[in-house]
């Protein structure tokens, strides 16, 4: 890194000069930079990080005429894998306006500016050293000042994250070439297992120096990678959203377990007919076939039914429109409308129609992929979680080792039988006849999951699938969103599977044989049918 003191390039205008004919910066930006620290004259300022060689050896030929200009050696950032790039985060140089915030630092020291990286930062960069040096009336360093001993530099911690290396790399595999997230958590901890969003950037991206058009680059690639998708990407929830809206329903004794609604493919509200997403209809649904078939009209129902006042109080229960408080700088909050929301948005003339579309996860409800994987968490431990985080412990300098107290419990309030129902019901979805993902049915393990499919204005559906496992125990809860997927149950779900059945040890290449004796096993029944058909008409139909 190529350093300048402040008050000798200033008393030697043409040092300035020479130095500005070999570096890519204008005398502005130099002497902006060279000012950075106030009522500074000694002490060393960074001018340029990672100086290429040949600049490097062209300021050192010509470094006699340059009193003032100095090279330091300073530690990068290097990554092993590339993994995790918005949730590691980077570090960079401190900004003046935001200098203020940090006891003993100054513009220009390299902080954390993103991620872990930042929300960590005071516990990793530790604290700097000093050294102090006599100078002679001309700047020139005579020597150690006297009875001024040096202040050694401290390191700082070491972190151990709850990321599973094996884990995190075979999701981001799983999401090559997707535009998504997937977000896996540990239901009885709160500790993050996984966490993918994509596309990315190299880690190493900003360890390095940008230039303005790399960054402008970045900035403007209509994939956004610089979106933390999992923690800032705020979607509709689609169908995920239906066991929320069921334990509300039953809490509030708004159904019961007998409720029963016939589904003739939609509802007609006034003069708007609202489909449902089988055209066909679902005939007579309960709670059970309104969450294994994903009936929309059970649930259009079931949310006016309730109210815009009974809905938000008892869904904003599982934290919904609220952060998780994981670990890291920026969190979308998402959004669950109240009567409020309505009324500013809308007018206070606003129809039912607002509550048939936030009942099935649509119109204004908005999610991020780590809150729909705490919600997970929160289903699979039967209505409690803990906050998500990424730190399971600190290294200290000394040897201590600290397990970070920060994950706060929380209970969504709702009775212990209603929160089995909903889980029961969730694993019909990949067990049951009809369940909306039961063509993933795996015989080794039990996995309740909800897949929901989330229409949006902006090109095709978006594919969710949540689930956790094992059913009696779980060990890991997923939630996975693959942007304008269309179809929860082949785009997202079979991602969830193969995330829960490696984080398990569940054999993968064992599942898809069984899937294929399975298919031919129909084929044959299907061949058999056929067969009796063509010579009995009658019978074959029965068969059929």
């Amino acid at each position: 890194s190529l350093y300048a003191v402040p008050r000798e390039i200033r008393e030697n205008p043409a040092a300035e000069d020479t130095l500005l004919k070999l570096i890519d910066i204008d005398r502005e930006e130099f002497r902006r930079r060279l000012g950075r620290i106030r009522n500074n004259r000694w002490t060393p300022v960074r001018i340029l990080r990672d100086v290429h060689f040949r600049t490097y050896a062209a300021i050192e030929e010509r470094k006699v005429h340059m009193p003032g200009v100095l090279f330091l050696i300073e530690p990068k950032r290097a990554y092993r894998y590339r993994l995790a790039a918005h949730t590691l985060g980077h570090i960079g140089e401190l900004k003046e306006e935001e200098a203020n915030r940090y006891e003993d630092l100054e513009a220009g020291d390299v902080v954390g500016l993103a991620g872990v990286e930042k929300t960590w930062n005071d516990a990793l960069m530790g604290k700097k050293g000093y050294n102090y040096m006599e100078v002679d009336a001309h700047g020139r360093t005579v020597g150690p000042l006297p009875n001024a001993d040096p202040i050694p530099p401290q390191p700082g911690s070491d972190l151990l994250l709850t990321l599973d290396l094996e884990l995190q790399q075979y999701c981001e595999d799983l999401m090559h070439e997707k535009v998504g997230s997937i977000v896996a958590i540990e239901p009885a901890t709160g500790e993050v297992l996984a966490i993918v969003s994509k596309p990315d950037y190299p880690p190493e991206t900003f360890a390095n120096v940008l230039s303005t058009e790399e960054w402008r680059t970045l900035q403007e690639d209509p994939d956004t990678p610089l979106l933390h998708r999992a923690v800032m990407g705020a979607y509709p929830p689609g169908s995920i959203f239906k066991m929320a809206v069921l334990a509300a329903g039953l809490q509030t004794n708004t159904v019961t377990l007998r409720s029963k609604v016939t589904c003739e493919g939609g509802y007609l509200l006034g003069n708007r007919w609202f489909n449902c997403w089988l055209k066909s209809g679902h005939g007579e649904v309960t709670h059970q076939g309104a969450i294994e078939s994903s009936c929309d009209v059970y649930f259009y129902l079931l949310g006016r039914e309730m109210g815009v006042d009974a809905f938000h109080e008892q869904i904003s229960r599982f934290r919904f429109g609220q952060r998780t408080g994981i670990d890291l700088p920026t969190e979308s909050a998402g959004l669950l409308p109240d009567r409020d929301y309505f009324n500013r948005r809308y007018g206070k003339n606003w129809t039912d129609g607002l509550l048939f579309n936030i009942a099935i996860g649509q119109g204004e409800v908005l999610t991020t992929p780590l809150q729909a994987a705490a919600y997970t968490a929160a289903l699979a431990n039967g209505g409690w979680w803990y906050e998500p985080h990424l730190v399971h412990k600190v290294h200290h300098i000394d040897g201590r080792e600290e397990q970070p107290e920060y994950a706060v419990r929380h209970d969504a309030g709702f009775d212990a039988d209603i929160m089995e129902v909903v889980r029961e019901d969730m694993l019909r979805v990949t067990e049951g006849a009809i369940g909306t993902a039961a063509w993933l049915y795996d015989p080794r393990i039990h996995v309740p999951g909800k897949t929901g499919t989330a229409q949006t204005p902006h090109g095709d559906d978006h594919a969710w699938f949540v689930a956790f496992a094992p059913y009696e125990e779980p060990e890991i809860a997923v939630a996975v969103l693959v942007e304008h997927g269309e179809h929860g149950s082949t785009a997202a779900a079979p991602l969830a599977f193969k995330t829960i059945r490696k984080w398990l040890g569940l054999d993968e290449g064992w599942w898809r044989a069984y899937r294929a004796k399975v298919l031919m096993e129909i084929q044959r029944q299907r061949a058999e049918a056929d067969s009796i058909a063509a010579a009995d008409p009658e019978l074959g139909g029965q068969v059929e």
